[in-house]
């Protein structure tokens, strides 16, 4: 997670001077605001815990917290500083943030996950806040930790406070579509995808099977679109005629006349849209020139190292970045909580409606933006997106200064 970290400063570094932003404001992104490090104890045990807020210009701090056993200091600051662009470059007025343990659930009971849920809430308790520092789920933690946590804030603050987390069950002040909103996201996407780089039919293969890839597999299905291949942790399966997703979840990988494929097999699968949505750095320098693939949708966070998508941009290979493919999660939770603070209802329809609009929107700003820049062979989405959130930071500092 350390490379994350440091391709994620070269990152904000080379766009800042891009984008023509003064050199001290582009330095003042490279650091945190804060950085808290802390230990939560469950039984007789102690676990190393995170919270990184890197950036408030825009509004509060905001999110996901993950209980991982390969949670660090590095990792949750680089996704802190993601968070930041993310919220940026679909003008939602959040900052970034991201929190973390480095705890390994497998032999976790329900109850020693309420109390290391708990006792993250106490150790951050006097940094965060509706209108401070607003946690939301992530990798290992859901619906059911984000109500514990949202009971436990509420207990020490002495009064309900539903807006202080999201991510929670619609029935304890969830909102309605933010399980597939991520996911639905990354559909929107992929159908703009489709339009502005004239794709007909395109077909996909899906490597992450997680919350986010099933909600992205289940909308493409219903639409007509032919994934051909999906994968999870330990594999998955391929299907020339189109993988069919109508059945449970769990039953997807048991019931079907298919092929057996790998993780690393469904990165060279000849399709035309390859969507990411595993984790971190699984196309690098070492794998790049065997993708097939003629665009690639970052749906994880960081599925494609810097020196891969150098890689992949010589090849004519188009990447969309994490921080515009997977920021459905984050509109949505904006949503989320200005109903928490009852300020507006939001139904399932109006939720989409709203994600669906602030993606496109900085889709057409990016390609828009390429223009602006057409002279410059080196340049990528990435790099636009990124450049478009620095010079939107920027101008939402300038006016509160």
């Amino acid at each position: 997670m350390e490379k994350l970290l440091k391709d994620t400063k070269k990152q904000i570094k080379k766009e800042g001077k891009r984008a023509g932003v003064d050199p001290v404001f582009v330095k003042k992104l490279l650091f945190s605001e804060r950085l808290l490090e802390f230990t939560v104890q469950v039984g007789d045990n102690y676990y190393s815990a995170y919270r990184s807020q890197h950036n408030s210009i825009m509004g509060p701090y905001k999110g996901g917290l993950r209980f991982s056993e390969f949670t660090t200091r590095d990792e949750v600051e680089a996704l802190s500083m993601l968070m930041t662009l993310k919220c940026a470059l679909v003008d939602i007025p959040f900052g970034g943030g991201k929190g973390g343990v480095k705890v390994d659930l497998k032999n976790f009971s329900k109850e020693e996950v309420e109390t290391l849920s708990r006792e993250y809430v106490k150790g951050v308790f006097p940094l965060i806040g509706p209108d401070v520092d607003i946690p939301a789920p992530d990798m290992n933690t859901n619906e059911e930790v984000m109500t514990i946590m949202t009971d436990e804030y509420s207990k020490i603050k002495g009064v309900s406070s539903l807006a202080s987390f999201t991510g929670k069950p619609v029935e304890k002040g969830g909102l309605e579509g933010r399980t597939e909103a991520t996911g639905y996201g990354g559909f929107v996407i992929f159908k703009q995808l489709c339009t502005l780089y004239n794709l007909k039919n395109p077909t996909v293969a899906v490597q992450g099977f997680g919350n986010v890839g099933f909600n992205f597999c289940k909308f493409a299905d219903e639409d007509g679109f032919k994934i051909k291949a999906v994968t999870k942790r330990e594999g998955g399966i391929k299907r020339e005629e189109g993988v069919v997703f109508k059945k449970n979840k769990d039953d997807i990988f048991k019931e079907q006349e298919v092929n057996k494929i790998t993780n690393k097999d469904i990165l060279e699968m000849d399709v035309d849209v390859l969507v990411l949505a595993a984790t971190e750095g699984v196309v690098d320098e070492e794998n790049a020139d065997k993708v097939k693939a003629k665009y690639i949708i970052s749906l994880a966070n960081g599925p494609v190292t810097r020196k891969a998508e150098k890689i992949l941009h010589k090849r004519g290979i188009v990447v969309i970045p994490d921080i515009l493919a997977n920021s459905g999660g984050v509109v949505a939770s904006y949503c989320e909580w200005i109903q928490n603070k009852g300020e507006e209802k939001y139904n399932k329809e109006k939720v989409f409606s709203f994600i669906k609009e602030k993606l496109s929107k900085a889709f057409e700003e990016i390609k828009k933006t390429e223009k602006e820049f057409q002279s410059d062979k080196k340049i990528t989405p990435t790099k636009m997106a990124t450049l478009i959130a620095i010079r939107r930071l920027d101008k939402s500092f300038k006016n509160n200064a």
